[in-house]
């Protein structure tokens, strides 16, 4: 891997990440959900800006919907697009969460959830997981039906089905994603061993190092840039920046 184009402290990633969510559109409460999903990824020692600055483009050129509509049934919640497009994960996953932080836990444990239509079906686990409310699986298939699933805990671990060659940042698909309760025993099923796990205690160390931003961080930066008052006479006249004279 090349040199990173920068690096952050988890702080940053929060502030220039909610930033870019809103100079593509989001609005403000769904950019912080985004930010808070971002720190999770990054928490992880993954690349959040590789992983999430596709869905933020998907919804710059109107590809994939912020509106939705939801129905439930005696088994599972179901949301979907309202429109004639893929649904945003960056809306469905906050949507998610607040099922799971409004519902019982007796509801949830015999109720599954289901997103139809997702665009970026993992950023759905990621804010499961940046939740850390319970024990959870999100499952889904792929562009070409490979079967994927994660697993996240309320202590802020959580394993991944796929081989670990298997690029998240590339996992783009026009699927469903299943979410349901499990025990904590779950972790330690024969279906999850030898998986890849992603601990707690990987944020010590990051918030040591930093998080490294690759060759997608410029993507994020210019979707940030967007929220950035221009720095003129007028806009210093209107109250941008310190103003004419420095009082201090």
């Amino acid at each position: 891997m090349n040199s990173p184009e920068i690096t952050l402290s988890f702080n940053e990633i929060m502030f220039f990440f909610s930033r870019a969510a809103m100079g593509v559109g989001l609005p403000y409460g769904l950019a912080e959900d985004f930010g808070r999903i971002s720190v999770w990824i990054a928490a992880s020692g993954l690349d959040p800006a590789a992983i999430t600055s596709n869905a933020l483009k998907s919804i710059d050129e109107a590809q994939s919907s912020l509106c939705s509509s939801q129905t439930e049934n005696d088994t599972e919640t179901i949301l979907k697009p309202s429109e004639e497009k893929q649904l945003s994960a960056l809306m469905a996953g906050p949507t998610v969460c607040d099922w799971i932080s409004t519902k019982d836990t007796e509801i949830t444990e015999y109720k599954n959830y289901c997103t139809k239509n997702i665009d970026y079906p993992f950023l759905i686990a990621a804010a499961v997981g940046a939740l850390n409310n319970g024990n959870w699986e999100i499952s889904w298939q792929d562009y070409k039906g490979f079967p994927c699933s994660v697993l996240t805990d309320q202590h802020g671990n959580w394993k991944k089905s796929w081989d670990s060659a298997f690029d998240i940042s590339s996992m783009s698909a026009s699927t469903n994603v299943i979410i349901k309760s499990v025990d904590s025993s779950f972790f330690n099923t024969e279906k999850w061993k030898g998986k890849t796990n992603y601990y707690e205690k990987n944020r010590e160390r990051i918030l040591e190092t930093g998080v490294k931003l690759y060759d997608t961080w410029p993507i994020i930066h210019s979707y940030f840039c967007r929220c950035l008052v221009p720095s003129t006479e007028e806009t210093r006249i209107s109250g941008a920046g310190a103003g004419l004279v420095d009082t201090d």
